[in-house]
């Protein structure tokens, strides 16, 4: 009795560590680097993801950022067209990074015969602030952040939030039968514009920030959940 209860004891304790934790199948990493920790500083954000080959490909990915932090709307940020004639891509350039993910017909099982070719390609990210639409700001959204990967991909982050509570940016790349994993993203958010408006601003009091990145699975329940802690100083 004394070993069966030792047991179950065992694989509660290894439930219970595994709860909230992705499965094998899903282990992406995510890297979150703040280039300035004193408060009040304009720090950017620089960004890492990776999935390996084997990994159920991503679906969402939010992230927290604790109060105390500020984020520019885009009535902060002057509107500026980067990119002529493309209202889409329109907006202040507020980063950028590279984006290496496989691309061809053998991400997606095809017709017998077919000849399954995939290779890593590099794609050019460019981030841009762009206005928000009215349904985004009636329902809440602060800020519009456009990644734009073009031609594989487009992504809104949509910022919600105040200085008060914490803020959630939130975004899902469309799913495409094209591109695959694996997949690395090297992203940098600026903490200001080339003009020098602040996009973000570090809180004004030191102590401990701790942020929370969750990145969804599009296959299966799975959440990778990180907790990078930075050290606000004076």
């Amino acid at each position: 009795m004394k070993t069966k209860a030792l047991a179950i004891g065992g694989l509660a304790t290894a439930l219970s560590l595994l709860a909230g934790v992705a499965q094998a199948d899903f282990a992406p990493k995510f890297e979150l680097a703040l280039s300035d920790t004193k408060v009040g500083a304009n720090p950017s954000f620089d960004i890492h993801l990776e999935f390996a080959e084997n990994d159920e490909e991503i679906a969402n990915f939010k992230m927290t950022i604790p109060k105390g932090f500020a984020i520019a709307s885009d009535e902060d940020i002057p509107d500026e067209s980067t990119v002529p004639n493309q209202p889409a891509r329109s907006g202040a350039d507020i980063g950028g990074g590279t984006v290496v993910i496989a691309a061809g017909p053998a991400c997606r099982p095809g017709p017998e015969g077919q000849i399954p070719l995939k290779q890593n390609v590099t794609v050019n990210a460019e981030i841009y602030e762009r206005t928000r639409t009215e349904e985004e700001a009636d329902a809440g959204v602060h800020a519009v952040w456009l990644l734009d990967l073009e031609p594989l991909n487009r992504v809104r982050l949509l910022i919600t939030g105040s200085p008060t509570t914490g803020w959630v940016v939130e975004g899902a790349p469309t799913a495409s039968d094209n591109t695959c994993n694996p997949l690395v993203v090297d992203l940098t958010i600026e903490g200001q514009t080339a003009d020098g408006t602040p996009v973000i601003t570090n809180p004004v009091k030191p102590g401990k920030a701790k942020f929370k990145a969750e990145i969804f699975s599009q296959d299966s329940p799975a959440i990778a959940v990180f907790n990078p802690v930075f050290k606000i100083t004076k």
